[in-house]
This record gives structure tokens, C-alpha cells and sequence, in this order.
């Protein structure tokens, strides 16, 4: 059995704003910050044996804060990284909606017809995150593993672990700041044990401001 400790990223700026993240790098805000602290202190009492992140500054800054002063290394990998989206980054979801009507409906309810030129589709990213989970669960057998991410990436991903179409991302809970799932493999199969738990964010005044449909 492995288990896993999924995390999306804390709070950024850009989220802040509803734009369009992606793969471009934007940094936490200072409660995205304090949320990450928090679930590192919710965390402490639980050993991680390994600690793997998306290479982009907001989930790395997270892992950073989430471990504190553990002295464990963070692993990169791109097989974590947000989905692509082209030239939709950096671009105000109202925008887009003004603008791309049809795209943006089919990126929200309709995954399984999702599909522009540059970017990558939800079948793309849930081959990749599938890939690497399936790699570390064989690789780190009885060991606990931390793995710092993002919103859509867990969200596609939440789909493989629960054996489900691509077109159920649209009915799956896109996961908070911070929010942590908690997965197991065992005897060949995946086990989704806690979805999008927020609870270490209760003592945070400001813990209602969590930007839960941006990418």
C-alpha cells in the first residue's frame, strides 16, 4: 500500500484577480502563504517519506512552507504541472467568457470535447498525472508521499483514481486553496479516502477567500 497526501497549491495573486493561470508563473499571496503554514502544522504529527511538486513557483512555495523545518527535498516534477493553456494565460475568466463562449463552456462542462490548438487536453493531463502516480505507487511501496499540485491537474485526476470518464471532471470538486485529498494503492487498486478537506484553514479569518474555479 502507498499512500498519498494530494495538495493544490495555496492562494495566488492571479486567483485573487480570477485570471487564468496554467503553466505561467504567478506567486501566493500573503494568505495563500498563511495557508499553506496552516496545513503544515495540521501535517506535522505525519511522517512523509518523499515530498514530490510541480516545478511551478506557486506549488513549490506551498511544499516549501508546508514542510516547515523538515528536512526533506522536494522533488520536481513536470508531470505535476498545471494543465497548458495557450494564450488564455494570464487572461480574466470573465474575459473569456466574453470572448470565447463555446471554448470556455466545452473547458468547464463539457472536458471530453475540450480541445485548442497549443494546449493541452484534460486526456493529456490525466495521462501524465495517471503516469506518475501509478510510477511513485511502485516505487514507494508502505511509505507515506506529500505531492504539491494544481487545481485542474487534481481535478482530472480525481476521475483515474475514482475510475471514472473524462466527463465527469465537470460534476468533480474543484479543490480549494490548499485543500487535501488523501489516496491510497492497494492490492492494484486506488482508494479515494478524503476529498478537498480544508479543515486546517478554520482558524484563518480570511479563510473564505479561496478562488475555486480558477486554473
Amino acid at each position: 500500500m502507498t499512500r498519498f497526501y494530494l495538495i493544490r497549491h495555496g492562494q495566488t495573486y492571479w486567483n485573487q484577480e480570477n485570471r487564468m493561470q496554467g503553466q505561467h508563473e504567478t506567486d501566493l499571496t500573503p494568505l495563500g502563504e498563511k495557508q499553506a503554514i496552516a496545513l503544515g502544522e495540521h501535517l506535522k504529527g505525519i511522517h512523509f517519506d518523499h515530498v514530490y511538486a510541480s516545478p511551478l513557483r506557486r506549488a513549490m512555495k506551498t511544499a516549501e512552507l508546508i514542510l516547515g523545518e523538515r528536512n526533506l527535498p522536494i522533488e520536481k516534477d513536470d508531470a505535476l504541472k498545471e494543465i497548458l493553456m495557450g494564450d488564455w494565460q494570464g487572461i480574466l475568466i470573465d474575459d473569456l467568457k466574453e470572448q470565447f463562449p463555446e471554448e470556455i463552456d466545452l473547458f468547464w462542462h463539457h472536458p471530453e470535447k475540450y480541445k485548442r490548438e497549443s494546449c493541452e487536453t484534460y486526456e493529456e493531463v490525466r495521462t501524465r498525472a495517471a503516469a506518475f502516480m501509478e510510477r511513485i505507487a511502485r516505487e514507494h511501496v508502505g511509505e507515506n508521499i506529500l505531492v504539491v499540485t494544481h487545481g485542474a491537474l487534481l481535478k482530472t485526476l480525481y476521475t483515474y483514481l475514482k475510475y471514472q470518464q473524462i466527463s465527469e471532471i465537470a460534476h468533480a470538486v474543484h479543490p480549494l486553496s490548499t485543500a487535501m485529498a488523501i489516496v491510497e494503492k492497494k492490492d492494484g487498486l486506488w482508494h479515494v479516502l478524503e476529498w478537498n478537506d480544508t479543515t486546517h484553514l478554520a482558524s484563518l479569518e480570511e479563510s473564505a477567500v479561496n478562488s475555486a474555479n480558477t486554473i
